[in-house]
């Protein structure tokens, strides 16, 4: 699974960085709000970990613009924001989780789980190509019409 972490924070993103990729997890780092965005809009990620304060441009607008362009990514919030009404504005921009600093990294671990357990996201298909020949391998949900397979 690729995750992309936006986070400036230097020692949150290497704390992060470490513990996912112990857990197996190809991860991207990001110290920018504007190379974060340029990130979620050309890589194909399973799932973004975003922090609101960033320079440049804030997480709040990253996730709007990665919405707007149709990416149904799972977001998941993890910021120092805590107040109720940045829970619920991130959650309202369509953040699919929402979890304040400081954190448990067990916490968070078993919210990337479950965020990711939920499948493929509408429109994400994660594909192997070799030469000419490209394999889908996604995952498909009882009774999705979609059908993995294989084009030359």
């Amino acid at each position: 699974m690729h995750i992309l972490i936006v986070e400036d924070d230097s020692k949150t993103a290497v704390y992060l960085h470490k513990g996912l990729t112990e857990n197996s997890f190809v991860v991207d780092l990001s110290d920018k709000g504007e190379d974060g965005l340029h990130l979620a809009r050309t890589g194909e990620y399973d799932l973004i970990i975003l922090d609101v304060m960033l320079p440049d441009i804030d997480g709040w607008r990253i996730l709007q613009s990665v919405r707007a362009a149709g990416n149904q990514v799972p977001v998941f919030f993890l910021t120092a924001r805590g107040h109720v009404d940045d829970r619920v504005q991130g959650l309202e921009l369509g953040a699919d989780d929402y979890l304040v600093k400081p954190f448990a990294f067990a916490e968070l671990l078993a919210r990337v789980r479950t965020l990711l357990r939920r499948g493929a996201t509408p429109g994400h298909r994660e594909i192997l190509r070799v030469a000419d020949v490209e394999l889908e391998l996604g995952w498909q949900a009882p009774g999705d019409p979609r059908r993995s397979g294989v084009s030359i």
